[in-house]
């Protein structure tokens, strides 16, 4: 019972990752593009803290505040990163798994959906990875032109290039460990809004002691109704920043192969040490192609969790996968761009019936 509460609040935030026209979807690219500008700083401020020369604990803590602040400031803004939605939306599908005869899903229907979570996770990472690329690169290159050296010297510059080496090093098994957190943050902000509902936050917290001496009545209840509405996004995002800043120190103490590669955090890293390092253009295109690949690892990862967790909580299953990815082809089969665009399916007119046809 407390899973599939869990599922159904976080299916309630998973609709609003599903773009099904084109303002939702121009919606979706300006909010992933915010949500690129803030964690292209977000990864400068990260590569200024490992550059402070502080003990390991001390560098991993503060990693994990830059991250986890800087998400629950990317939600409260109302940006997107890309990485969160496949937790949210696979929910979204188990629901739509159960609504349609209870253990059978209508094929079209769920096809459908599919495509528009496909449509609408691939422009959240357009946004977040190409802003974060530009924008890191533009920083990288003011900080070269203000100082007259470059932002990364060239043992920091080689480290970011190795950091997305997927042929030579771990770095997809990393990406596979992100993609575990990001899971494990979707559950944490579904328990934290059921908590919320089941506390009710919105009509106790006007009447918070501490509240009460430092604020008139109205603050407290807009306060009161803020929390309780994000109150699982924010702890989710808090929780799910820790974890990225935390995990490399707990793979060190444990001699572990612990380590997390972000999509989002590496192409602002490929865009510093592009400019820094002066690569060339293949040098860089095949950086692009390793940010790809772990993007695509972050997602696989979080979405085959928590898919699989939402449709066990709610006891239900997908009926035929079979008939399921033949109706995915075939809608995109006959309109590719729906894929990538939210174009509007031409409507077939039916066959005008002969005088006297039986209907």
């Amino acid at each position: 019972m407390l899973a599939k509460s869990i599922s159904e609040n976080t299916s309630g935030h998973g609709e609003h990752y599903i773009t099904r026209n084109k303002r939702e979807y121009f919606g979706m690219l300006a909010s992933a593009a915010g949500g690129g500008v803030i964690i292209a700083l977000m990864a400068g401020n990260k590569i200024r803290i490992t550059g402070l020369g502080l003990g390991d604990f001390t560098t991993a803590f503060l990693a994990g505040l830059n991250y986890g602040i800087g998400f629950m400031f990317i939600h409260m803004v109302h940006c997107t990163v890309a990485t969160k939605q496949p937790a949210m939306t696979a929910a979204r599908i188990a629901e739509h798994v159960e609504q349609n005869d209870k253990a059978r899903a209508v094929e079209s229907k769920l096809a459908k959906l599919l495509i528009d979570v496909a449509r609408s996770q691939a422009v959240a990472v357009f946004g977040n990875v190409v802003v974060a690329v530009i924008v890191a690169s533009i920083v990288a290159a003011s900080v070269a032109e203000s100082t007259g050296s470059p932002m990364l010297d060239a043992h920091s510059t080689a480290y970011q290039f190795k950091s997305i080496d997927i042929i030579g090093h771990p770095t997809l098994w990393y990406a596979a460990i992100a993609g575990l957190w990001l899971f494990c943050s979707g559950i944490i902000a579904g328990f934290f809004d059921n908590r919320a509902d089941y506390l009710n936050l919105r009509q106790r917290l006007p009447f918070n002691p501490l509240s009460r001496k430092i604020m008139r009545p109205k603050p407290r209840r807009i306060l009161a109704a803020y929390i309780h509405k994000h109150y699982g996004s924010l702890v989710g995002n808090f929780i799910f920043g820790m974890l990225l800043g935390m995990t490399g120190y707990f793979g060190h103490l444990l001699g572990l192969p612990l380590d997390i590669r972000h999509v989002a955090f590496s192409s602002a890293n490929l865009g510093y040490a592009a400019v820094s390092g002066n690569v060339g253009f293949g040098t860089f295109m095949l950086g692009i192609c390793s940010v790809l690949a772990i993007g695509l690892v972050n997602l696989i990862v979080s979405f085959t969790l928590a898919l699989f967790v939402a449709l066990r909580s709610r006891g239900t299953k997908i009926g035929s996968v079979g008939n399921l990815c033949k109706s995915f082809w075939q809608q995109i089969k006959a309109n590719p761009l729906i894929l990538f665009f939210p174009v509007t399916p031409v409507q077939t007119k039916e066959p005008v019936k002969e005088q006297g046809e039986k209907h």
